[in-house]
């Protein structure tokens, strides 16, 4: 079965009448994760991550069991994020016709499309957009909770949030995304399947070569990452200019999960 893994929490001060707290419900191809953020004091008061049994297909089971087993699902926010975090996207050109059917068939060459699912497009600057697309099941689930979520990708809050020069790496249970930035530009962003420390070296040397860059020039920032990948840290080290671990934020409950986790699992989680 689905069970929790985590759950941190502060004080939340939202009322009905004064909405103060933003929630990011992140899904992951295997899990849910539930961050929320005090926009006044810009510090997460909240957080909780669920996973699904191995064995379980869809989001189903998973769903029903957080909304008996999740302190935050019948809280109060201003604003519900539903973030998206999985493979399946493209940044593109913005078209000059807005046809959505011409960036659908663009997710569909690199990824394919299914009838029960929704393409969505976000702009990202005046000539790029982001495409990704949203599991029918998945949308439904969901919004039967939080009838007010709006649909957004993670990959969005990385190009908007990760616009320094350098390379970042974001670990996730099962894949981790690459983002590259040079000279203020995005240069590149994908996900790829984790591996072994030698395995995931090669993937993100290589990407780097792809984008043509020289790691050596560029800081390199990581997250996400576990106890057994210490090791693999230590030897990314010796091919970029300088690493950079990112944290979860000080204050609010970050100073207990930085205690609690202290190889910074869930940081990927609190980039918002």
């Amino acid at each position: 079965m689905a069970k929790k893994k985590i759950g941190i929490y502060g004080v939340l001060e939202s009322t009905a009448n004064n909405k103060v707290e933003n929630l990011y419900l992140i899904v992951d191809d295997h899990s849910i994760a539930f961050s929320v953020k005090n926009e006044v004091s810009n510090q997460f008061v909240s957080f909780e991550y669920f996973v699904n049994d191995p064995e379980n297909q869809g989001w189903n089971q998973l769903v029903a069991y957080l909304q008996n087993n999740s302190k935050s699902i019948q809280n109060t926010y201003k604003n519900i994020f539903f973030v998206l975090n999985n493979a399946s996207f493209v940044v593109t050109k913005k078209y000059s016709i807005d046809d959505a059917l011409m960036y659908k068939n663009e997710l569909a060459l690199l990824h394919g499309t299914s009838l029960e699912e929704e393409v969505r497009v976000t702009p990202l600057s005046d000539d790029k957009v982001l495409v990704f697309s949203i599991p029918d099941a998945l949308n439904t689930l969901l919004n039967r909770s939080f009838p007010t979520g709006k649909w957004h990708h993670y990959t969005e809050f990385l190009i908007h949030n990760q616009s320094e020069d350098g390379v970042g790496v974001f670990m996730f249970d099962t894949n981790f995304c690459i983002v590259i930035h040079q000279q203020g530009e995005l240069k590149l962003i994908n996900y790829f399947k984790v591996g072994g420390p030698d395995q995931n070296t090669y993937t993100l040397l290589n990407t780097c070569s792809n984008a043509g860059i020289v790691p050596n020039t560029f800081s390199l920032t990581i997250a996400g990452f576990d106890p057994e990948q210490v090791h693999w840290i230590k030897t990314l080290e010796q091919y970029f200019a300088n690493t950079h671990i990112l944290l979860a934020p000080h204050g609010g409950i970050g100073d207990t999960l930085n205690k609690e986790f202290p190889n910074h699992t869930y940081a990927p989680y609190f980039i918002f």
